[in-house]
């Protein structure tokens, strides 16, 4: 029975522990966590010795899913008393700034960590990120006095896109504020920011400075768009990541640095393991340098864990080296298992170790040096089979050329790039003016050079819709077939398993029609389809450096394999609007309807025009005539129907246009579905207006800390006194409704579609009860 007290499958059951963490719909009360533990308890002290064995497998697993909501809890718990609330702290700064005063225009976030409240001092330290809009320009170790308004990192909800709760809560900064007032206490910086300062003069010279600041510090703030486009569509975005590659060009770097020097000094204060331990010290240093982000402190473990090994001799194999290093990792912190870069370092190491496992090269080609590039062919076509489930499900697409270009930008980056941001920082902190310029240079034209390749082969960014995911196993269940035979003796399973992964192609839709409302924060933008083709009523906000066609209403669109054949403005501002002109770049075939004569409409938007898509009429309400320029009173109005069911969709429609339509059309705006006019504004949403459509539901798009606090106390009111029931997309992510012939249902994100304890509600639900 010597296997159940196997390390690496106690190791294996506490790693399996910790992964409900990723799909709980909330996390355990104190009654709940008590009993498994007393029932674990029961279990150890009833089950006979004998079984103890097996015993220990359950025990584990449980001690891994208890260690596990408890720590998250325990977090929550640590935070919740400041959410929503103007306080007074003071807090050390723990991030690095590398702007200097000439540069720092824009506002920016800055991580502080607060150890007093009101001048009480707090027993553990609370990270908070401070949206730092002063002309001064705090550094790292810095202690300042702090009046700030505190918030709570709150997502856009929605299919395909970015969860910024869940990435918030997996690196504890679920907490952010606006500075109100700050003063300097204590002015002394540390090591981390005068090496930082010693390198900015010349960084800052340079056009690739965004990359340089990644490289050199972990700092990923100041990557220019463009590259960062380029870098993600041609599948290279992960060398600008600090890594296990980058760990361990430190640690090789400085043990080849230090072996050199090891020539010039008397053969008796020579050790096998001076090399290794310098180089492990660099490493370590260099991962302090850039803030131990999650992956780093993968790399350093794993390093450390080898060195180990290595000096005591001890031989395991690298399965079990991943094992071990992995439920360290969720010891050391659980919430690591919400973080995709976990997920993303984690695959990538187990498919490396599969690869070579299972699919190896030849003993010749493996040990001749002119086989080097089927070497590299090898491992960079086989990783990228092998990771096409990870990259489906985080980035939702993949690169047609990711072969090529890492082919290429990985030895630019490992060789080149990056040993010279190396010896540049030595050289910049010891004030070598000339030699780190020149290292400085080489950095950049490396990065020139390589660039100018990436642009050249950026040729297509394939987005993949969720119903390809199970097809992007073939590569794993292909490795699997080649090395074991099955193929000569099973063909009829894997025909039936092949089966299988198609079946999401031939799948037959739940509904006949679709409505959702995306959680676009404030403004709208509401998704018709039919499962292939969608029309669009608003396209979303446009904001300084991002827009929520871009953050949201695309990757909702790729995620369900949408084509779009329609597009509705309901007026021209920018909450409505913001998003049209990227739409139409992206689907340039689509038509257009607005009530604005300055669009280049393919439909007008007049009052009883009328539009037959796909067994769906949408009737024309409002406006009677068209305008240059679209307002609130101006908005399109479309009643959606198939006959049976409806849905008004309003725009920002005011209380006077609400009054004209009761005026025209009476019971004839009898709906469904109602989209409440102007996000909830007290200046719309009339009795007599909801008197007259009389909805079963309806739905308000507002973001949670919107400046003009919508939906209002004044329309909610109304909505409970009619006894309406409403939904806001803030507090339920996205909004959709199935519809058949005879019968519809309504789910939301929080609630039914991806219910899960880090998807809550933090903090007071003032408006949304």
């Amino acid at each position: 029975m010597r296997q159940f007290y196997s390390l690496d499958l106690l190791a294996i059951m506490f790693s399996l522990g910790c992964l409900p963490l990723l799909f709980l719909p909330y996390l355990l009360s104190d009654w709940q966590w008590y009993g498994i533990a007393v029932i674990l308890i029961i279990l150890v002290l009833v089950v006979p010795v004998k079984l103890h064995s097996i015993l220990s497998i359950f025990i584990v697993f449980g001690l891994g899913f208890l260690w596990s909501t408890a720590y998250s809890k325990q977090y929550l718990t640590s935070i919740s008393p400041y959410i929503d609330k103007s306080l007074v702290v003071k807090a050390k700064i723990v991030n690095i700034n590398t702007r200097q005063t000439a540069t720092a225009v824009d506002p920016y976030y800055l991580s502080f960590s607060v150890f007093s409240i009101s001048d009480v001092m707090l027993s553990n330290n609370i990270p908070i990120s401070v949206y730092w809009d002063k002309p001064d320009i705090p550094k790292s170790g810095q202690i300042w006095q702090l009046t700030l308004k505190i918030k709570v990192v709150h997502s856009y909800l929605n299919e395909g896109g970015f969860d910024s709760q869940r990435f918030s809560i997996a690196n504890r900064s679920l907490l952010s504020a606006k500075l109100v007032d700050a003063k300097l206490l204590d002015s002394k910086s540390d090591l981390r920011q005068f090496i930082t300062d010693s390198a900015l003069p010349y960084i800052d010279l340079f056009r690739y400075r965004g990359i340089l600041y990644a490289l050199a510090f972990g700092d990923r703030t100041q990557l220019d768009d463009s590259h960062r486009m380029v870098m993600k569509q041609t599948g290279v975005a992960h060398l600008m990541a600090i890594s296990g590659m980058h760990i361990l060009v430190v640690f090789g770097l400085s043990c080849f640095m230090v072996k050199v020097l090891l020539f010039f000094i008397p053969k008796r204060f020579i050790y096998f393991f001076v090399p290794i331990v310098i180089g492990w010290l660099c490493a370590l240093f260099y991962a302090w340098l850039t803030g131990f982000n999650p992956p780093t402190l993968r790399a350093i473990l794993a390093l450390s864990i080898w060195i180990y090994l290595r000096y005591t001799k001890h031989h395991i194999s690298p399965w079990q080296k991943v094992n071990r290093i992995i439920a360290l990792l969720l010891l050391f912190d659980p919430l690591m298992i919400l973080s995709e870069s976990f997920w993303l370092s984690c695959y990538a190491v187990i498919s490396l170790i599969f690869l070579f496992d299972w699919l190896p090269l030849p003993k010749a080609v493996k040990n001749k040096k002119r086989w080097y590039v089927l070497r590299l062919l090898h491992l960079q076509f086989g990783l990228t089979l092998l990771l096409l489930p990870i990259q489906f499900l985080v980035f939702q697409g993949v690169s047609s050329v990711s072969i090529l270009t890492n082919l290429i930008a990985i030895p630019v980056i490992s060789l080149f790039t990056f040993p010279s941001v190396l010896l540049a920082l030595i050289f910049s902190v010891i004030n070598c003016f000339s030699i780190a310029l020149w290292f400085w240079v080489i950095a950049d034209k490396s990065l020139q050079w390589l660039f100018f390749s990436l642009n050249r082969l950026n040729w297509l960014w394939l987005n993949i819709p969720s119903d390809f995911y199970w097809l992007s196993l073939l590569g794993w269940l292909g490795v699997v077939i080649m090395r074991t035979g099955l193929w000569q003796h099973f063909s009829i399973t894997l025909l039936v398993i092949l089966a299988i992964l198609v079946t999401p192609f031939f799948k037959q839709q739940h509904y006949r029609w679709r409505l959702d409302m995306l959680d676009v924060g404030h403004g709208l933008a509401i998704v018709i389809h039919d499962g292939k083709s969608a029309i669009l009523y608003d396209t979303g906000a446009n904001w300084e450096k991002s827009s929520a066609m871009e953050r949201v209403i695309i990757p909702f669109l790729q995620w369900h394999n949408l084509n779009v054949q329609g597009i509705i403005i309901s007026h021209q501002h920018n909450d409505h609007v913001g998003g049209l002109k990227l739409l139409q770049q992206v689907y340039p075939k689509a038509w257009l309807m607005s009530s604005s004569s300055n669009l280049n409409n393919n439909y007008p938007c007049l009052a009883d025009n009328r539009i037959n898509w796909n067994g769906l009429t949408f009737n024309i309400l409002w406006p009677n005539k068209l305008v240059e320029y679209a307002q609130n009173e101006d908005s399109c109005v479309i009643q959606v129907t198939n006959g049976h069911f409806s849905a008004l969709l309003t725009g920002d429609l005011e209380r006077n246009q609400e009054y004209q339509l009761i005026t025209k059309y009476r019971d004839q705006l009898a709906s469904t579905i109602l989209q409440i006019p102007h996000h909830g504004s007290s200046t719309s949403s009339s009795y007599a207006f909801l008197n007259h459509v009389k909805p079963v539901k309806s739905l308000a798009s507002t973001s949670r800390y919107n400046p003009w606090k919508l939906p209002s106390n004044k329309v909610i009111t109304r909505y409970q006194n009619l006894h309406l029931d409403y939904y806001v997309t803030a507090r339920t992510g996205q909004i959709s409704l199935f519809f058949n012939k005879h019968t519809w249902k309504l789910k939301t994100m929080r609630g039914e579609i991806k219910p899960r304890w880090y998807h809550d509600w933090f903090g007071s639900l003032p408006i949304y009860e």
